[in-house]
């Protein structure tokens, strides 16, 4: 009886040690396209300081690319707050329709005894496996 269990601890550990090492070099890759980019921007605004420079006096261009900057700033934080409220309404939205279908389980089975158990199994396995594998990771997320 062990040796089923020992064999699915095994691959299970096998598989969250392959799903760590690519989350860390995902995690390591982000890290390097970020720190890469935020040398871009660096660049491309000392670039474009410049070249307002040229036409107009170095204090103005500074004052115009701050501007620029702060504006990208402001379209950022409105899309992150739509996104945001999107996102609080999603997890409302299937927070209720998971209740729901817990409770037209319970009320099946307690109407009809053990004639039910196949469908609040059914009902209950999908809700495990939303929480562990499927939009249960993103609504936490989104939630913190």
């Amino acid at each position: 009886m062990l040796t089923p269990l020992t064999a699915f601890a095994q691959l299970t550990a096998t598989d969250l040690q392959s799903r760590k090492r690519r989350l860390v070099m995902a995690a390591v890759l982000y890290g390097i396209g970020g720190i890469c980019l935020l040398f871009a921007l660096g660049f491309g605004a000392t670039a474009l300081t410049l070249a307002i420079a040229q036409t107009y006096d170095l204090l103005i261009a500074l004052v115009i690319t701050a501007s620029l900057f702060l504006a990208l700033a402001a379209i950022a934080l409105i899309i992150n707050a739509v996104l945001q409220a999107r996102a609080k309404r999603r997890i409302r939205r299937n927070s209720a329709v998971r209740s729901a279908a817990i409770a037209t389980a319970l009320v099946s089975l307690r109407r009809s005894g053990t004639a039910a158990l196949p469908l609040a199994a059914l009902v209950g396995g999908a809700f495990l496996a939303r929480q562990i594998f499927g939009e249960g990771d993103e609504d936490r997320d989104e939630e913190a």
